[in-house]
């Protein structure tokens, strides 16, 4: 047990490092010890007392790092969680989390051998609309569930000359945007019976899977989820029926734009909160009449994830991420592209 700050070894300081991770630590209780970055001015700049490594290899040899996160590209994290598992570390890899069903195996089995934790960072739990929709589910609020829908939609119309555009393992919407809507749901309700899904290469030039779209059973409860890339209209983030009410909610979660566009950081006043203007619409039969309002936003919480992990490393709580977990979201990608390349549903076995 320890109260000194968990001390973290970041691997990669592009977008991801610089936006959806180093942000969250000062809020989070944690510390910046030392970074694995081609680009060592760009981190100094950010963070002038961090230890700059050339390599992942050399900052698992650090002795005083806890937790190695990675933020570097998806078809990395595999071997990079297998050699900081080995070196004794706690490590944590953005998503997804691996590749294949067969890799996640492979990280969870090396985690118990090394007695460390092997995690994904699922960061959009920690979304304001889902803590809502979290809350009003665990008030009964729609009686019993019968339909989800979540999407994650963009309008990025042009191919990039990036990493996260390019024909590899572990690329594509369904392994970025769809990793976390899919996350949400599995946290939500848990692996479904069924799935059925379409995915496709939908824009001009694209070489990898942009757009998604999967529908998923239990008994007669139904989850549709959607990624996609053209979709100029892209507001819809929830829609939930159930036999006693229903729930509509647009537009993201705020947090990724206060950090990025309007520089905000997480332990400011306003940070994780919603203009009212962006609540959801929650209707309910009350005595027979139909019951329109307004569902104010709870406040959106990232700097959470990093809370839990070092409370789970130094304390031992439970995880706010398991391995298993990860796993899971990775079977369902798996099974989505299995359905879409036969045109079958296809029985999930837990």
């Amino acid at each position: 047990m320890s109260n000194s700050p968990l001390r973290i070894g970041l691997v990669g300081y592009g977008l991801a490092g610089k936006i959806f991770h180093t942000p969250l630590y000062e809020a989070a209780g944690v510390k910046l010890l030392a970074v694995a970055s081609s680009n060592p001015a760009a981190v100094l700049t950010d963070h002038p007392s961090a230890r700059i490594y050339e390599s992942p290899t050399q900052l698992f040899a650090d002795d005083d790092i806890d937790l190695v996160v990675l933020a570097s590209p998806s078809f990395t994290h595999t071997s990079l969680m297998l050699e900081a598992l080995a070196a004794g570390k706690h490590v944590l890899s953005d998503k997804p989390f691996t590749t294949t069903v067969a890799e996640a195996d492979a990280v969870i089995a090396a985690s118990k051998k090394a007695g460390k934790i092997a995690s994904c960072f699922q960061n959009r739990r920690y979304d304001a609309d889902f803590l809502t929709l979290q809350s009003l589910l665990d008030q009964k609020t729609f009686g019993e569930v019968l339909h989800f829908e979540a999407h994650f939609d963009r309008y990025s119309p042009t191919v990039e000359n990036r990493w996260q555009e390019s024909k590899q393992p572990g690329v594509g919407n369904h392994y970025d945007l769809g990793a976390h809507i899919i996350d949400q749901a599995l946290v939500l309700f848990g692996m479904p019976d069924w799935l059925q899904a379409d995915v496709q290469m939908q824009r001009d030039g694209s070489t990898i899977i942009d757009q998604f779209h999967v529908r998923m059973g239990k008994g007669r409860f139904r989850i549709e989820l959607g990624a996609g890339m053209l979709v100029p209209d892209n507001r819809l983030r929830y829609r939930v029926h159930g036999t006693t009410g229903s729930w509509y909610k647009e537009h993201l979660d705020p947090q990724e734009s206060q950090i990025w566009h309007q520089g905000m950081k997480p332990g400011d006043e306003l940070y994780g909160f919603e203009d009212e203007s962006r609540y959801g619409t929650l209707t309910t039969v009350e005595n027979g009449k139909t019951v329109t309002s307004r569902t104010p936003t709870l406040r959106g919480d990232w700097p959470r994830i990093y809370r839990e992990f070092a409370s789970a490393i130094q304390h031992g709580s439970e995880l706010p991420v398991t391995g298993e977990q990860a796993r899971n979201t990775i079977k369902i990608i798996e099974a989505m592209v299995a359905s879409s390349e036969s045109g079958q549903r296809l029985q999930i076995v837990a």
